[in-house]
């Protein structure tokens, strides 16, 4: 650990089975600290959509327009193709303009998420990864549960997922969180949001990560709802991706997470029941050191 982060605070994830362990690098480090997961929020938020498909509350060709305004009608890309970054919205609103790039999400709210709602947006189908569309995702859900996003993430994920740390970085709240380091090793502010939080706003610890990761082999006796959702969530809705998870090799599952101060990456194998994340503070790829150290514990297990 001391050779690969040096002075950048990180915690390495390892679980195999009911086993949890957990390498910790720099002082202020412990199961408990809150690191910027980045858009690794994006498989968390796109749990609770599962959910919502496996009550039948919502549908994969459900067309996305069905739950927005009739303005909007524009909007009749599939959840399907939501969830799959192939609904033709753009990485980013138009209207996005931050006045600081510091925190470029913070003041992004509903009214301009209702403007960047009328505009148009290209035809359905070809993949294009948006924040965007995860943003409107993570504030579709809170409208069907005519709850604030916040509230709407402590009772149906971070509660039954045991994350008893995690939070969302909203604008204007206060957490206890660590602080994220540029390439030349300058602490950078930490980011917020509003309307887009679902995009990449989850703060959540080391212990909070290995619950929820955990999860996926979760026995369906403990909570039968949550195993369903996640059996669900793992379903292939395309070659390449399920939800929000991208599909590798072998049964893998992985995504990465990225914020001006942190760098996130989990993968894992649901059958095999192991599973390495990485979390940094600071500039290091945390992709290649996960995938490196999954790779070399697979190996290890022929």
């Amino acid at each position: 650990m001391p050779d690969i982060f040096v002075d950048i605070n990180a915690a390495i994830i390892v679980l195999k089975g009911d086993e949890q362990v957990f390498y910790l690098h720099g002082e202020p480090v412990n199961k408990s600290s809150l690191f910027e997961i980045g858009s690794v929020s994006k498989p968390l938020f796109a749990l609770l959509a599962s959910q919502l498909v496996t009550e039948q509350a919502w549908s994969l060709d459900m067309p996305v327009a069905q739950l927005l305004d009739k303005q909007y009608r524009h909007h009749n890309y599939s959840l399907q193709q939501l969830l799959t970054h192939r609904s033709g919205l753009p990485r980013l609103p138009s209207n996005l303009t931050p006045i600081s790039m510091d925190d470029p999400y913070a003041l992004f709210g509903d009214e301009a998420l209702a403007e960047a709602l009328s505009a148009s947006n290209s035809a359905p189908g070809v993949f294009e990864y948006s924040n965007y569309g995860y943003g409107l995702l993570g504030w579709l859900m809170a409208e069907n549960f005519k709850v604030s996003q916040s509230h709407m993430v402590e009772k149906y994920l971070f509660d039954n997922l045991e994350m008893d740390h995690a939070q969302l970085a909203i604008t204007g709240s206060k957490q206890t969180k660590l602080s994220g380091q540029d390439y030349y090793g300058d602490k950078v502010p930490n980011w917020h949001f509003d309307s887009l939080v679902g995009a990449g706003g989850v703060l959540a610890s080391p212990q909070d990560m290995a619950n929820w990761i955990s999860a996926y082999w979760l026995s369906p006796e403990t909570n039968p709802t949550l195993a369903k959702s996640i059996n669900n969530s793992l379903a292939h809705l395309n070659d390449d991706m399920a939800y929000a998870w991208r599909v590798g090799q072998q049964g893998q599952y992985f995504h990465g997470g990225r914020t001006a101060g942190f760098s996130t990456m989990v993968v894992f194998n649901p059958k095999k029941q192991v599973a390495v994340i990485t979390m940094v503070a600071g500039e290091r790829d945390a992709g290649k050191i996960a995938m490196t150290l999954f790779e070399q514990l697979q190996n290890k297990d022929k």
